[in-house]
């Protein structure tokens, strides 16, 4: 008898054990990360507390971009990494004239407005140009980088058959493209006869896809291809000017702060910081930004070891956050799910469950983490995420143990419909209510049978949390973008990047093998009492 209770009460005591050892794995992996991520300057007391919180890409050199190092020019941000670039200089001198310490968030291209106006930040400083759309939505400043001298141009392969193009006729059957939510495909729409491919990304996307053949230019402005030009020997950038060059609307000669429509106060007091900054610093600023880390020819192998070199600190980081997400969503999105399997024990409950499973799997993940990360801003007045300790990963948790709870939950479900059905019968004529069978009987055997699903969606939950990157989790994706922004080497970093998720993936299907041999074992174990009827008595309930 005291075996068989034994044998009754392991599956508790071993998914204990299960979802303890998925947390503890997780903190220690928290805990791993260097705590480094300080700024290198000393602590000055006489520093400004009131802070001036600026959101860029981080990946639009020489606007902006993400580096490992600090330098003097860099701010640091989330993720040991720094930001710098013309972008970061303009907002370091704001920030002064302002009286306040220069904050940056490094947040995507389509995050940046939404941010902006559901407070997560100040202003926009991103080399973003005044558009009348943008301007419907947020407020801007003076233009604080105008280059009315080839001001734009394409981006080409050196010694290709368009090498020497200097007029937008001379791209006629050329496969072209352009920066997504940029008006860049207005000026694409120029060049006559080419053929125009769809949008893409950003700029480092389309350098590799210039790089592999794939597209044969994309437009770019005088700076961006000026940076492109300098990092990558095999590339060359075109200025399309005069009569015959790209004709530009006044909005596109130049980039301001965007500010949100409510603090007109804010756009006044930027635009006087602007104005003690003179023409010829302007010039010397972009300069050194476009200048800088101009790569030399080197081997493949080479540009790899030297990302390595220089990136490991930040990829190491990028992948306890990944762990750390894909670890802590996957045991709370279990217990999202075990609850789901309960309460659709009931009509309503099934009712709810069933809209709920819906609509997070009909759904894309990206898509939820803007909803669920945006929307709560939007809806509840003075709430940000930023305002939270690591707020991000807070929300970024969120949005994967959600998602990962429909999937489990209709996993569970297929474990629970596989019973045979004679179970609920037999526990039903053994006086068990609806809830003692579930408890006692039948969540036992359907928790056993899903474990090896449960295993899998971890695997899965670690490469789906590379969409976290939209808003602004320093995970292992999100990092390799901005080392490959900034150096435009994108296919070297991503080789890194795959690599380390597939040792990931690897090792955690090994250990979790493991484990669900080690769950295994007490089936394994001989009974010492016959599988008979009579035996359910012991589930009987007590008087």
């Amino acid at each position: 008898m005291i075996e068989q209770q034994e044998h009754r009460t392991n599956w508790k005591k071993q998914l204990v054990f299960f979802i303890f050892t998925l947390f503890v794995l997780a903190l220690v992996l928290t805990g791993c990360g260097d705590k480094d991520n300080e700024s290198a300057t000393t602590d000055d007391s006489s520093e400004p507390t009131e802070e001036f919180v600026v959101g860029m890409e981080g990946a639009y050199a020489p606007y902006n971009w993400t580096q490992a190092d600090y330098s003097d020019t860099a701010v640091p941000i989330d993720g040991g990494q720094y930001v710098d670039g013309y972008d970061v200089q303009i907002a370091r001198r704001i920030a002064d004239k302002l009286g306040k310490k220069l904050v940056i968030k490094k947040i995507a291209w389509e995050g940046l407005i939404l941010s902006l106006q559901t407070h997560q930040i100040d202003a926009i400083v991103a080399g973003m140009s005044p558009t009348p759309e943008r301007a419907e939505q947020i407020n801007f400043s003076d233009i604080y980088y105008t280059n009315t001298d080839a001001a734009f141009g394409v981006v080409v392969q050196k010694g290709g058959p368009l090498a020497d193009a200097s007029t937008i006729n001379d791209f006629s059957g050329a496969k072209m493209t352009s920066q997504v939510g940029t008006y860049h495909g207005a000026l694409l729409d120029q060049l006559v006869g080419v053929n125009r491919l769809e949008d893409m990304k950003d700029f480092p996307t389309m350098t590799i896809a210039l790089q592999s053949g794939e597209i044969d230019g994309f437009v770019a402005d005088n700076g961006t291809g000026r940076s492109i030009n300098a990092n990558n020997p095999d590339l060359v950038y075109l200025p399309l000017v005069g009569d015959e060059g790209f004709q530009l609307e006044p909005y596109m000669n130049g980039v301001a702060v965007g500010v949100n429509k409510d603090n007109p106060e804010l756009v006044t007091q930027i635009n006087d910081a602007l104005a003690t900054i003179s023409t010829d610093e302007r010039e010397e600023l972009m300069d050194a930004a476009v200048n800088y880390g101009t790569a030399t020819e080197t081997s493949f192998f080479k540009q790899v070891g030297e990302i390595l070199k220089n990136n490991y600190k930040s990829l190491v980081k990028g992948t306890w956050t990944t762990l750390f997400i894909s670890l802590t969503a996957t045991v709370i999105g279990f217990l999202i799910a075990l609850f789901v399997a309960i309460v659709r024990q009931s009509k309503v409950g099934d009712i709810i469950a069933r809209i709920y499973i819906t609509i997070f799997r009909g759904t894309p993940m990206m898509v939820q983490a803007m909803v669920i990360f945006y929307g709560a801003s939007m809806l509840f007045d003075g709430f940000q995420w930023s305002n939270l300790p690591y707020g991000n990963t807070v929300a970024g948790i969120i949005v994967v143990s959600i998602n990962t709870g429909a999937y489990m939950a209709e996993t569970i479900r297929s474990g629970i419909n596989g019973l045979d059905k004679g179970q609920f019968e037999a526990a039903q004529s053994l006086g068990f209510s609806k809830w003692q069978t579930m408890f006692t009987i039948i969540l036992p055997q359907a928790v056993r049978s899903v474990i090896p699903a449960l295993s899998n969606e971890l695997v899965v939950n670690v490469k789906d949390t590379s969409v976290l990157n939209i808003i602004a989790i320093t995970e292992l994706f999100f990092v390799s973008n901005g080392i490959a922004s900034s150096t435009y080497l994108v296919f070297q970093t991503f080789i890194i990047t795959s690599a380390i998720y597939l040792f990931l993936t690897i090792v955690l299907t090994a250990l979790l093998k493991q484990f669900e041999l080690f769950w295994d074992r007490s089936k394994q174990k001989p009974s010492s009492y016959p599988a008979s009827v009579s035996d359910n008595t012991q589930f009987a309930p007590k008087n």
